[in-house]
């Protein structure tokens, strides 16, 4: 399967993360590729095999630790690097919300996840699939959905199928912000009751907001608040941040 690993584009002037190292067969097949390598594994059981390996590839080093314990910008002090993981389903939102919205110095992530958990990152708004991740994934990357993998590539054989999801970090936002800060934070708000309409959730985040207020509102940004949160795209979700952050900062939020 070359697609993940073209899409890494790996050189020898690359720097790669990987999560998940398990016995070392991806890790290897990168390290052939002439990459620095950091490899992150809670299993003390491969440290023999992953001990082989850096006797193998003087570019290759490895921490038994959990990855969402630690800095990944902090391991390749500051400088660009790309991520290849196999996430296990139970960190897979904290994963996530950590390399999008906490790591700075990542270019390209290839991840294997569940199936369920990349239609998640690829919904349009209104799908059941749509969350507060699909929007934070697509305010931080591009992503694409990568080559689907059967559950009997794996042992023991899990219930679900995967798949791989491409993600190439955005520079500058597609819809620029006043404060990304809030606009994380209405995002994840909202989606706290993602059923109700737009309206019930901005009363309740905002208690000073009057109903005359949120009409005014209303009229600014151009669609209904009728609607509920979880049909917003992400260019509404930016619209409504910045004009609730220009309201705050005029004080009348």
């Amino acid at each position: 399967m070359k697609a993940p690993f073209e899409f890494l584009e790996l050189s020898p002037q690359k720097s790669i993360l990987e999560i998940g190292a398990g016995v070392g067969n991806v890790t290897r097949r990168i390290l052939k590729e002439g990459p620095r390598v950091i490899a992150l594994e809670v299993d003390h059981r491969f440290i023999p095999v992953l001990n082989q390996l850096k006797e193998e590839f003087p570019g290759f080093d490895f921490q038994i630790k959990d990855a969402l314990s630690l800095s990944w910008d902090a391991l390749f002090n500051g400088e660009p690097y790309s991520i290849f993981g196999n996430i296990p389903y139970n960190i897979t939102g904290p994963l996530l919300e950590k390399m999008l919205l906490r790591e700075k110095k990542w270019e390209r992530g290839v991840l294997l996840l569940q199936e369920e958990v990349s239609r998640r990152l690829l919904a349009p708004p209104g799908e059941k699939e749509y969350s507060s991740l699909t929007l934070f994934a697509r305010f931080k990357a591009r992503i694409k959905k990568g080559p689907r993998v059967s559950r009997k590539c794996f042992f023991p054989v899990p219930k679900v199928d995967s798949a791989f999801i491409f993600l190439e970090r955005k520079l500058e936002p597609d819809f620029p912000v006043i404060d990304e800060g809030f606009l994380l934070g209405l995002i994840r708000g909202t989606f706290q009751e993602r059923r109700k309409t737009l309206s019930n959730n901005l009363l309740r985040i905002f208690p000073s907001l009057s109903r005359f207020e949120l009409e005014e509102l209303q009229s600014q940004v151009g669609f209904s608040f009728k609607r509920r949160s979880e049909t917003l795209s992400l260019e509404e979700f930016s619209k409504l941040a910045n004009i609730l952050t220009s309201r705050k900062q005029d004080a009348k939020l």
